[in-house]
Formats: C-alpha cells, structure tokens, sequence
C-alpha cells in the first residue's frame, strides 16, 4: 500500500509538472521514468487521463481524431509509437481497420502492462516490438500511418525520432502526435536553450507551436498542421 501511494503522489506531481509547462534539473526522466513498474502500473490509473487538464482531448476522442486523420484504403500497417500501456493501440487492433497493427515502445514495463492488458480486454491480435525511437527495426517507406500520443516530450532526441518516423512511413503516409506545450507565452521560449545540451538534464521537453512545425518540417514533413488547445498540441502530418 505505501508503494502505491507513493506511486500516486509522484504522479500527481509529474502531471502538475508537465501542465505548469515548467521544466525539472538533475537526471533525464524522459525515457528512464517510464521503465519503472510503479509508473507502468499507474498511467492507466489516473495518470494518462489527468492530462485532460492541460487540454488533452481524452483517449476516446483522441482515437476519434486518428481514425479521422487515418481514413483511406484497408489493410494498412499502423504503427501505435511510444504505446505506453497500450490504449491506443488496443482500440486501433479492436477497430479492425487495419491489415497490420503494431505496439512500439522502449520501456519493458510498459510493454508488459500492454500484453496484459491486450489479453484482459480479448483485443485482436497484434505485433509488439520493443525499440528506440530513434532506431526502429523497419524498412523505409514500410508503414501507413503512425500514432504517438502524449509522447514526443518524453523522447531522448526529438529531432532523430521524427527523422525516424518520416524514414518508416509510406510517400503520403500520416503521423499524428499530442504532446505538451509550453506554459508560459511562446515569445518567452528560448529556442537555442530548449534545444542544447541542458535541455537532457530537464525532466520533459516542452513545445510552441512553431517549434513543432519546425522540427516535423525539419524531419521531412511538408503538410504540417499543428492544432494548440490549451497546453495541449495535436500534430497531423503527412509525407
């Protein structure tokens, strides 16, 4: 019982964090924060729904977006991208829209928590790989569409991860992304600072908006749409 509250209390305080759009010095939480069990264990238990209050639309609607974004030709290949504990990708498995789905995430945790999850609902089938964003394990021009949500502000590298994404996805393939911004007025944001090397030491990476139109052009991207809603950014792209 004293692990879990514990748990919930560093929970509240990385979500306070992240919708305050203020930054923490010392060690990088970005990757290593979601390779813990207790946090694996509490991202469906509060944590993922809690950012709400900076604007996230909510998974139900999220999953409503995407299905809007990725509309086309079936038997496509979906990649759910830094998947977490698997709610977006055990609803796109569910829809049976898709010819291939796929969970990708780098935390062995949050892995777990997505296969059993997956067998707790009867989710379809799909693949699981576990894999740096960075460096996925897929040809070029291989994938349909990916997903990344709430996500981008925890990547090691954000510039190499896009470069990543555009590489995999098909000529006219789709990404869409949520992620945090800034919660301080963009004109505030020191982008050189926000790039360098502190940046590694800081809990998150936050965004504005043009921020994140330059770094998804910067990777390849050339229709970019970046939506601002409150503290929250919905990214559609398309190769």
């Amino acid at each position: 019982a004293t692990v879990v509250q514990r748990g919930v209390l560093g929970s509240l305080l990385a979500t306070a964090v992240a919708s305050a759009g203020l930054q923490l010095p010392g060690r990088p939480l970005r990757q290593e924060l979601f390779r813990t069990p207790t946090v694996s264990y509490l991202y469906e238990r509060g944590w993922r729904d809690s950012f709400k209050q900076a604007g996230f639309p909510g998974i139900e609607k999220e999953f409503e977006l995407v299905q809007q974004f990725f509309e086309g030709e079936p038997n496509r290949t979906v990649i759910d991208l830094s998947c977490g504990s698997g709610l977006m990708v055990r609803r796109l498995a569910a829809s049976k829209r898709y010819g291939k789905v796929i969970a990708v995430d780098f935390s062995e945790s949050m892995l777990g928590e997505v296969i059993k999850r997956a067998k707790e609902e009867g989710t379809p089938p799909f693949d699981l790989v576990r894999a740096d964003v960075a460096s996925m394990p897929f040809c070029e021009d291989a994938v349909d569409a990916i997903h990344s949500g709430a996500a981008l502000h925890c990547w090691p590298s954000v510039q190499d991860g896009l470069k990543e994404v555009h590489r995999v996805l098909k000529p006219g393939g789709s990404f869409f992304a949520t992620t945090f911004l800034w919660g301080i007025p963009d004109e505030v944001v020191s982008l050189a600072e926000n790039l360098g090397s502190v940046s590694g030491r800081r809990a998150y990476r936050f965004f504005s908006p043009e921020e994140l139109k330059w770094l998804m052009k910067g990777a390849g991207f050339s229709d970019v749409q970046v939506e601002k809603r409150d503290r929250c950014a919905i990214i559609r792209c398309k190769k």
